[in-house]
């Protein structure tokens, strides 16, 4: 069940939404919303059901075994078993039917019995982040397999994160009430994901599709363009949509975006892009592998590995590795090369910077190979391309303006300084004013999945 399912718009979520409301649950709030995301996995898949399970419960004997034992060793011990025991699940369902092309398969080519089950990948690394601070002692084990399991497999972050850091929100497992204000939030940060996903990333998703098969320089271009900024709005609107469900129940969802584009170098622009797994990686590799607090040589070593393992964390195959190296290699280079004489650069140049290196890594992250990606890069520069600008190239970059428009505004603060403008101008009216806008804009988002035209999500496959 995908957030912009018509079940889940109308049925799952006003129905799970309705009853956690108006019944006094006190004390099993936890409880029933753990049941309704056990619910919400098992619609798809009775598989992906059992190996949640499985990996909860394993996660809740580990971390209660911790806490309970009396030597360090033995806590050491635990944590080896069950960190080899996730490794292997993840193992076995990301990476095993990608390296091993000789088991039986399906018809698209993932090997049978071993289809990865969805959200594997972000609930594995919310596990482990329990796992790591009830062994660094950074906050208590859960009181009860309830509230583990609400806090890894939540369906507001089930499918696709963000990922969750169990020491920062241990207090809200404990309690997390309902209010008016968090209503509010919920339902405008909802909205604003949906419109974000539905209107601005499916659009783009036609005009990358209509431009992979164009072989002109300029359709190359705005292919890369198209790219990236339907793979932004795809995962920044469902990460919004999560932070919008979870403040329904009263749960705050870190924020997982902050306008990444508007950075002025590559490592922020990692500060502000998918912001719990950037974390994850420095709470949990990073840091623990001594940081910046080393020397130069065994701090490049700490980039790399850090980066590495992103880019296998995203998927199996080299060009994933080659794109988290990449990654990596500009962070290093920032720091001991060029960094300093940029902050003498004008702050235009440095975003045109931080676009430009940006869009070479979501091209290799995202093309099917490493091959098709230098494709697409060798025509840009006319190698390989049969012309410079083709009808389709055109009328991808002028056939829908809006799109376009409405894509680069939303990589700025100008969509909350309209929206600023506008409570300043309307005051009393404001309420009346932002809920005619959110109701045209959900008609607008309904239209839209009810021509099917609706895409996946791209961060799905990760």
């Amino acid at each position: 069940m995908n957030f912009t399912d018509l079940l889940f718009l109308f049925g799952f979520l006003p129905i799970v939404w309705l009853l956690y409301s108006k019944v006094k649950l006190g004390k099993w709030s936890n409880l029933f919303l753990l049941i309704a995301s056990l619910i919400f996995c098992a619609w798809g898949s009775g598989y992906a059901l059992l190996i949640l399970l499985v990996v909860l419960f394993a996660t809740w004997m580990a971390v209660k075994g911790m806490e309970a034992a009396p030597y360090e060793q033995e806590r050491k011990n635990i944590l080896y078993a069950i960190s080899a025991l996730l490794l292997l699940i993840l193992f076995v369902y990301k990476y095993l039917p990608v390296w091993f092309s000789f088991l039986p398969v399906f018809h698209d080519g993932t090997p049978a019995s071993l289809r990865m089950p969805a959200g594997l990948s972000f609930y594995m690394f919310s596990c482990f982040s329990c796992i790591f601070d009830v062994y660094y002692r950074k906050a208590p084990a859960p009181r009860s397999f309830v509230d583990l399991g609400f806090f890894a497999a939540f369906f507001a972050r089930l499918n696709m994160g963000p990922i969750g850091h169990y020491a920062r929100e241990y207090d809200q497992l404990l309690s997390h009430p309902q209010t008016s204000a968090k209503n509010r939030k919920g339902v405008s940060l909802f909205m604003q994901g949906l419109f974000m996903k539905v209107i601005i990333a499916d659009r783009l998703s036609v005009i990358r599709v209509m431009l992979e098969a164009d072989r002109s320089a300029f359709g190359a271009l705005v292919l890369l363009f198209a790219y990236a900024f339907e793979l932004y709005f795809d995962f920044a609107g469902y990460s919004r949509m999560a932070r919008g469900i979870g403040s329904l129940f009263g749960f705050e969802i870190p924020m997982n975006f902050d306008r990444p584009f508007s950075s002025l170098s590559v490592s922020e622009f990692w500060r502000r892009w998918h912001i719990s797994l950037t974390d994850w990686f420095r709470d949990y590799i990073y840091i623990p592998l001594g940081g910046n607090r080393v020397d130069q040589k065994r701090w490049m070593l700490n980039i790399f590995a850090v980066w590495g393992l992103t880019g296998l964390w995203h998927g199996a195959t080299l060009h994933y590795i080659i794109w988290g190296l990449y990654e990596g290699a500009l962070i290093i280079l920032e720091r001991t090369v060029y960094g300093e004489s940029m902050k003498k650069w004008p702050n235009a140049l440095r975003h045109v910077y931080v676009v430009i290196t940006q869009l070479v890594g979501i091209a290799i992250m995202c093309a099917p190979s490493m091959g098709s990606a230098l494709g697409v890069f060798g025509r840009v520069f006319m190698i390989g391309a049969s012309s410079f600008v083709s009808d389709a190239s055109m009328f991808a970059l002028w056939g829908a303006p809006m799109i376009w428009i409405m894509a680069l505004l939303g990589l700025t603060l100008w969509p909350s300084r309209i929206a600023a403008w506008l409570k300043s101008k309307t005051k009393q009216q404001y309420v009346y004013v932002q809920t005619a806008g959110y109701g045209a804009a959900f008609l607008l988002c309904l239209a839209s999945l009810m021509s099917s035209s609706a895409q996946v999500f791209l961060y799905a496959a990760f």
